[in-house]
């Protein structure tokens, strides 16, 4: 007799709304993308008053829902108490089993974020009442957003209940994971996952010998970050190189970045427009914070989601950030050569010259390639996402 075909399994992401952009929106998107490839289903749970934002889970055909507020004869939610918190996240979960209707559920999947957490809440109660496998991705510690300490033990609490009703916790380091109180058997250190884009070509000699080099920076920003940045322009300026900053419009900022002489462009429309401009004018890319951690204290555990971008470029790397940071803590324990402290320039200047050498490029390429063929493979970081998942349906 021939084998039966295999049920299609369903996966119900809550979160965040999937979509193209910087951050948690297309890290989720490109896992979502993958697992329907892959052949699952997709419905997404989305907040009240997202319908605005759902385009993109309309383009590809995957069924979306917006929770309730509140429903009659629904008690009043507390999150920060236990059993209101549970009451609430079990009533949602029904609410959820009912619009997916004939559907059955094989799998949750949730982005726990460092500024909301209901959607995740009510992740956990659909998957405590209909007992399917969760997994939780985690990228910030709220805390660090956080100026009230106790709303910050508040929000933690929170999400320590949520990650310890999870089958499997994907943290974006090991020092977040080390934030909360979990058995080795849930908690894991999951990368944020990239686009995947393909390598520059290498560079030649009669090219870089007549080209200034470029390095880049580009993505997200902190105003803490402006002096840096400025700093490392001028430092690049008189080692003879160019530098670009591609970010985000904000007239006051970049009034501070034009006194300073930085060049700018704004950000793409799309993420691989900005990759394929990087792979075809950067010679290097930089990953760069504040003078402190203390200006960025959520540096000490979150991982940069561009660095792992930009080792798919086959670029150059290199990393500007204080030594307390995860990424110069994943960056030593790696023996990666490229890390300097903000206020070395000095260092940095004779790295800027170092990439005026074809040689210097192309090895430093290689290292970049190295990590992008292995932690930082997409393929590998969602396998291990659906094994947490599909190893218990």
């Amino acid at each position: 007799m021939p084998a039966r075909p295999s049920p299609q399994r369903t996966l119900v992401y809550f979160g965040h709304v999937p979509a193209e952009g910087a951050g948690s929106a297309i890290i989720v998107y490109r896992h979502l993308q993958r697992f329907a490839a892959a052949g699952w289903q997709v419905r997404v749970v989305a907040d009240w008053g997202q319908e605005h934002l759902l385009a993109t889970c309309v383009a590809h055909g995957w069924p979306t829902m917006t929770l309730s507020h509140r429903r009659r004869f629904w008690p009043p939610l507390n999150p920060d108490r236990r059993l209101s918190r549970a009451c609430r996240a079990w009533l949602w979960g029904g609410e959820v089993r009912a619009w997916l209707g004939a559907t059955k559920p094989s799998a949750v999947f949730t982005y726990l974020s460092a500024f909301s957490d209901m959607l995740s809440i009510a992740a956990v109660g659909f998957a405590r009442r209909y007992r399917l496998p969760l997994a939780t991705i985690i990228h910030d510690d709220a805390r660090d957003f956080l100026k009230d300490p106790g709303e910050g033990r508040r929000a933690h609490d929170r999400r320590q209940w949520i990650v310890e009703s999870s089958t499997r916790a994907w943290f974006a380091s090991p020092g977040l994971a080390e934030s909360f109180q979990l058995d080795t058997s849930v908690a894991g250190v999951l990368p944020p996952i990239p686009e995947g884009a393909a390598a520059a070509p290498l560079p030649d000699a009669a090219t870089s010998a007549t080209t200034a080099p470029l390095l880049v920076y580009a993505g997200n920003y902190w105003p803490p970050q402006l002096p840096v940045l400025a700093a490392l322009a001028r430092t690049t300026a008189q080692a003879g190189g160019r530098f670009l900053s591609v970010l985000k419009e904000n007239p006051e900022h970049l009034a501070y970045l034009s006194v300073h002489h930085v060049a700018h462009r704004p950000p793409f429309a799309r993420n691989t427009e900005a990759l394929d401009y990087f792979r075809a004018h950067a010679a290097a890319m930089v990953v760069s914070y504040a003078p402190t951690s203390d200006d960025m204290p959520w540096t000490r555990t979150s991982f940069p989601s561009k660095l792992i971008e930009y080792c798919h470029l086959g670029l150059p790397l290199v990393i500007v950030a204080p030594a307390d940071t995860a990424i110069v803590r994943w960056a030593r324990e790696r023996a990666f050569p490229d890390v300097f402290d903000p206020a070395d320039q000095a260092g940095f200047a004779g790295y800027v010259a170092r990439l005026q050498d074809p040689a210097f490029r192309r090895h430093r390429a290689e290292i970049s390639l190295s990590f992008a063929r292995g932690e930082f493979d997409p393929a590998f970081i969602q396998q291990q996402l659906s094994d947490s998942l599909t190893s218990h349906v």
